[in-house]
């Protein structure tokens, strides 16, 4: 089962990474160079960097981590409402915006409309490859074996397809300080994003 949404925006996070230690490598060579001429670095400029390092770091950190609970929110949304082919299902507005929201509620009010429902179950394993301002990218190899069945007896909805890894390229936007929410979604059937 897919879920389609808005393009997805690609961005690097490898560089910002290796970068973001390149002024506490600055600061160890600064001080090394005055504590061999005889001077000492100042207590203030080496304490104001470390913690401006430091600070940059948890935020980074805790960001990242917001928006990886925001991905795995708007998943458990999207199961739980395809369980029950509900497009009406709080939690879908609570963790999707924009087109990706409509897309979903359109797809389940056919599902809806038809008689099917999801069953089964997705293991995820999100990596979050940038966050830039207000805007993320999230990539996931996750194992699927949610099926569509018919309600009324069970039975699969053509075409059956066996469980797999699906590779998923989602971008999240910060609607507001602190909230994430899926904004759009691509998701590969069969394959996963590289680096999996």
């Amino acid at each position: 089962m897919t879920r389609s949404g808005g393009a997805v925006t690609w961005g690097m996070a490898w560089p910002r990474i290796r970068f973001g230690t390149l002024p506490m490598v600055v600061l160890v060579a600064v001080a090394v160079f005055c504590a061999s001429c005889g001077g000492s670095p100042s207590a203030t400029g080496g304490s104001s960097t470390t913690s401006s390092v430091r600070s940059t770091t948890t935020s980074t950190n805790a960001q990242a981590s917001g928006v990886l609970a925001a991905y795995r929110a708007s998943q458990a949304a999207f199961d739980q409402a395809i369980q029950q082919a509900d497009p009406t299902l709080p939690a879908l507005a609570q963790t999707m915006t924009g087109g990706e929201l409509d897309s979903v509620r359109r797809s389940l009010v056919a599902d809806q409309t038809n008689g099917i429902v999801g069953k089964g179950t997705v293991q995820l394993n999100p990596k979050v490859m940038s966050v830039t301002g207000n805007d993320a990218v999230v990539h996931d190899c996750l194992f699927s074996s949610l099926e569509l069945v018919y309600s009324a007896t069970g039975k699969p909805v053509p075409p059956v397809t066996p469980p797999e890894h699906d590779g998923v390229q989602a971008t999240l936007t910060q609607t507001s300080p602190g909230t994430w929410k899926v904004s759009g979604e691509h998701v590969s059937e069969g394959s996963c994003p590289a680096g999996y």
